[in-house]
């Protein structure tokens, strides 16, 4: 009994060497892949168009306001930045939203602005949901609809959403048999498309894109954001921030190979196993039952 009590704590020790092993391995693979980062990374040359350097820039106010002013074209007296890189999940079993920067001015409007370089595909999609995010995060529970108050997304591109070569497609809700009927539900969207015609375009906001499109800026505000940018550049939290951050997308996106790796391997297992069967009920004339029966298929399957 003495010697199965030995070997019963042996295997436990084991085990936990065995985690211990696995923990360590973890870690070393861990500092090599910062290494590799660290040593791929050319911080000198993020642009303000990286939307982590975006975020940053414009969690500072001022700049953010000018921001808001120039593409909106609107005076704004105040606003406060709810947070970089916020995110929001108004339900615990909801599909989380991380936003790039979340702004609310003195009136209690709400602003979110996004860049996105790549096309997606679903950006009115993501917009209609940013929209709904935002609007629960708004109104809390036991509030009234006319407290809800402006609710605008600006989704900052690097590619035609619209294939129209506009620099601002602007959306809001209106009536499609009267257009001039507009729907007061205090949503807009705004697609600015840093490379479109600049017709119509005020002059201002014109240097604001023509800096986002070439990195190149032209007046004192882009010249402000542009030192800003240096200066994060060189920000060694920033840096590690931002190198995190990294990591954590390339990541998520080798684990998404893989799930769709194993899925299409399981799937192509599943196909040839109905061929199988299939070949089997046409050649012997048997129903689907016998035929997993006798390819050892669980009837259920």
């Amino acid at each position: 009994m003495a010697k199965r009590q030995k070997k019963k704590c042996n295997r436990k020790q084991c085990r936990k060497n065995q985690r211990s092993k696995k923990s360590g391995n973890r870690q070393q693979r861990y500092q090599k892949q910062r290494e590799n980062y660290c040593s791929q990374q050319d911080y000198e040359n993020i642009q303000i168009t990286d939307d982590f350097m975006f975020g940053t820039v414009f969690s500072y106010k001022e700049d953010c306001k000018e921001f808001l002013q120039r593409i909106l074209q609107i005076r704004i007296l105040e606003i406060r930045i709810v947070t970089p890189q916020q995110s929001i999940r108004n339900r615990k079993d909801g599909k989380g939203i991380r936003l790039d920067v979340y702004v609310r001015d003195d009136q209690g409007n709400s602003y979110d602005i996004e860049m996105q370089l790549l096309d997606t595909k679903e950006l009115d999609l993501r917009s209609r949901y940013y929209h709904s995010e935002m609007d629960t995060y708004q109104i809390r529970k036991g509030k009234k609809y006319k407290n809800l108050k402006e609710s605008i997304v600006i989704f900052v591109c690097g590619f035609d959403p619209f294939d129209e070569n506009r620099s601002i497609y602007t959306f809001e809700t209106i009536c499609r048999e009267n257009t001039d009927i507009r729907l007061k539900d205090k949503r807009k969207t705004y697609f600015v498309y840093i490379g479109g015609n600049r017709d119509g375009v005020a002059a201002d906001t014109i240097k604001l894109l023509d800096y986002f499109k070439t990195g190149e800026p032209t007046d004192e505000f882009t010249f402000n954001l542009q030192n800003r940018v240096e200066q994060i550049r060189c920000d060694d939290e920033w840096r590690e921030n931002h190198m995190t951050l990294e990591m954590k997308m390339d990541e998520m996106f080798d684990k998404g190979v893989e799930i769709g790796e194993q899925r299409g391997m399981q799937r192509g297992m599943a196909e040839t196993k109905q061929k199988l069967i299939n070949n089997l009920m046409e050649n012997m004339n048997i129903t689907e039952e016998e035929a997993k029966e006798r390819l050892g298929i669980c009837p259920f399957i």
